[in-house]
C-alpha cells in the first residue's frame, strides 16, 4: 500500500480542483451580480468577460500561498508529516462547506473559510500532540489571526454605509430618469467610476502581477495622486466623447468593472481555493512552510481555465447570484424567497419611525424635492432588469474603492462581504426595500450574514474533526474521508437539482 504521505498528496491535488470549482462558484456572486442584475448584456457575453478576467487574474497571480505566509499558525511546531495532515484536513473541510453553501445559494467568504479552517486544524492537531489547550494555543499566531478577523467584521459595516451614501448621492444627482442629465454631467461621474476601477486594478487586481516589481510599486505609491489626477482627466475626456457619440458608457463601466473584479478575485483568492493543497504538496517535497511558496506558472494558468469553465457550466453559480439579486431588486418580490416574523416587522416599523423623525428636520419643500428624485413613473430598468445600469455601476465603483483603499492601507477584509454589503446599501438607498417587502429582505440579509458567522464555526469544527481522523488513522482515515466527501458532493448535487425545480 502506498505511503500515507503519497496518498494524501494525491488527494490534495484532486481537492485543489474541487476547491477551484466550489470556490469560484460561490465567489461568482461578487463579480457577476451587478452585470447580470442590470442585464448589461446577454449572460453568455457577461460570462465570457468574467472568464477572461479570471484567467488574467490567475495568470497575474504570483501564487504566493498567503495563508501560510501570513502566519495563521507557526509551521515550525509541526513536522512535514503533520503539516500534510493539517493541510489535507482543511482541504476536505473547505470543499464540503463551500459546496454546501452554494447548494443553498448562500454566498460566503473563502478567506474566512481558510483562516478558520487553519485555526481549527492547527489548534486541534497541536492539542493532540501537546495534551493541553494552553500549550496548543502557542502554535497559533493570535495577533495576525485577530487582526484579520477584526478587519473582516469591520468591513461589513463600512461597506454597507459606503454603498448607502454613494447610491444616495448618485440617485439624488441623476434620478431614475438619468439619461438626459447624464448627457450633461455623466462624463464627470464616469471619470470618477473609471478612475476608482483603475485604482482597484492597480492595488488589488494586479498587485501580484510579475511586472509589479518593488520599484514599480514604490513608483505608484510615490506618484499615486498624480496618476489618479491624470487618469481622471483622461477618462473625463474619453467619457465626454463616448457620451456625445450617444454610446452607453454605463454598459462599458459595468463590463469593465465586472472584468476587473473577476481579475482581482482570481488573482487574490486563488490562494484560498488551492492554497492548502499547494502547501501540502510543498510540505511533501520538503519545502520550508515558514517562507514564501511560489506556484509554477502552468498551475496558475490551469487554475484560471478551471475556474472560467466552472462559472460557465455550474448551475450552483446561478443559484448563488439569485440570492443577492433577489435581495436588491426593485421588481422581484422577496416574499417568495424569505420568511418574515413579527419581530422583523416591528424592527421595520421602528426603522421607518426613526427615518420619519429625522426627516422632519428637513423643511417640507426640501423633503418634497428629495422625494421627487426617486420618482419612478415607469420601468426605467428595461427588459425586466433587477435594477438599472446606474446602480450596477455604483455597486462596482464603491466595492472597488473600499477594497482598494483597505488594500493600499494593508487592512485585511473579506472581498465577498464588501461586495455583498455594498449591494445591500445601494438597494436600500434606492428605496428597493418598501414597507411591505422590507421584513422579508431583512430576513434574507440576516440569513446571509448569520451564515457568514456560522461559516467560521463550522469550518473550525469540521477541520478539527477531519484532522483528528487523519492524525489517528492516517491512510485508513484518508480513504474514509474521501468516500464520505464523494458521497456528500453527490447528494448535494442532486439536492440542488431538486431545489432548482421546485
Amino acid at each position: 500500500m502506498p505511503s500515507f504521505e503519497l496518498l494524501a498528496v494525491i488527494c490534495l491535488v484532486i481537492l485543489a480542483f474541487g476547491g477551484l470549482i466550489v470556490g469560484v462558484v460561490n465567489d461568482a456572486v461578487n463579480f457577476l451580480n451587478s452585470a447580470i442584475g442590470a442585464k448589461v448584456s446577454s449572460r453568455k457575453v457577461i460570462m465570457i468577460i468574467a472568464g477572461i478576467g479570471i484567467i488574467i487574474g490567475a495568470t497575474f497571480s504570483d501564487g504566493i500561498i498567503e495563508v501560510a505566509r501570513k502566519g495563521i499558525f507557526y509551521p515550525e511546531f509541526f513536522s512535514l508529516h503533520e503539516a500534510i495532515i493539517l493541510f489535507a484536513a482543511v482541504a476536505f473541510a473547505n470543499v464540503i462547506l463551500l459546496d454546501l453553501y452554494s447548494t443553498f445559494g448562500l454566498p460566503t467568504s473563502t478567506t474566512v473559510a481558510v483562516v478558520f479552517g487553519l485555526l481549527g486544524s492547527a489548534s486541534t492537531l497541536a492539542f493532540w500532540k501537546m495534551g493541553s489547550f494552553e500549550e496548543a494555543w502557542t502554535v497559533i499566531n493570535s495577533t495576525s489571526a485577530i487582526k484579520i478577523i477584526i478587519g473582516i467584521v469591520m468591513s461589513i459595516g463600512i461597506a454597507f454605509v459606503a454603498g448607502l451614501i454613494g447610491q444616495f448621492i448618485t440617485r439624488l444627482t441623476f434620478t431614475f430618469d438619468y439619461k438626459e442629465r447624464f448627457k450633461r454631467w455623466g462624463f464627470l461621474w464616469s471619470s470618477v467610476a473609471l478612475t476608482s476601477l483603475l485604482f482597484f486594478i492597480l492595488f488589488k487586481g494586479g498587485k501580484h502581477a510579475t511586472f509589479m516589481t518593488d520599484d514599480v510599486k514604490n513608483w505608484i505609491d510615490t506618484n499615486l495622486w498624480q496618476i489618479l489626477a491624470v487618469s481622471f482627466a483622461f477618462f473625463a475626456g474619453l467619457s465626454q466623447v463616448l457620451i456625445r457619440k450617444e454610446l452607453n458608457i454605463l454598459k462599458f463601466i459595468v463590463l469593465i468593472g465586472t472584468a476587473s473584479l473577476a481579475m482581482a478575485f482570481a488573482g487574490n483568492d486563488l490562494a484560498n481555493f488551492i492554497g492548502v493543497s499547494v502547501a501540502g504538496v510543498n510540505a511533501y517535497l520538503g519545502a520550508d512552510l515558514s517562507g514564501t511558496l511560489p506556484t509554477p506558472a502552468w498551475v496558475l494558468i490551469l487554475s484560471g481555465l478551471v475556474m472560467a469553465i466552472a462559472i460557465f457550466t455550474s448551475k450552483k453559480a446561478k443559484t448563488v447570484t439569485k440570492t443577492e439579486i433577489n435581495l436588491t431588486s426593485h421588481e422581484k418580490d422577496a416574499k417568495t424567497h424569505w420568511k418574515s416574523n413579527p419581530l422583523l416587522e416591528k424592527l421595520t416599523n421602528l426603522i421607518i419611525f426613526i427615518h420619519k423623525t429625522f426627516s422632519k428636520i428637513i423643511p417640507k419643500r426640501g423633503r418634497a424635492a428629495i422625494a421627487s428624485r426617486w420618482a419612478r413613473n415607469h420601468d426605467h430598468n428595461g427588459d425586466g432588469a433587477a435594477f438599472d445600469l446606474l446602480r450596477a455601476s455604483v455597486n462596482l465603483m464603491i466595492a472597488a474603492a473600499v477594497i482598494s483603499f483597505a488594500t493600499s492601507k494593508k487592512l485585511p477584509l473579506s472581498t465577498t462581504y464588501v461586495t455583498f454589503m455594498v449591494a445591500m446599501g445601494t438597494s436600500l438607498a434606492d428605496k428597493a426595500w418598501t414597507r411591505e417587502c422590507a421584513p422579508y429582505r431583512i430576513s434574507g440579509v440576516l440569513t446571509v450574514i448569520g451564515g457568514w458567522f456560522i461559516t467560521a464555526l463550522l469550518i473550525f469544527l469540521i477541520s478539527g474533526a477531519t484532522v483528528t481522523v487523519l492524525y489517528f488513522t492516517e491512510a485508513y482515515g484518508l480513504i474514509a474521508l474521501t468516500v464520505m466527501l464523494s458521497f456528500a458532493v453527490y447528494k448535494l448535487f442532486h439536492l440542488h437539482d431538486r431545489r432548482s425545480t421546485t
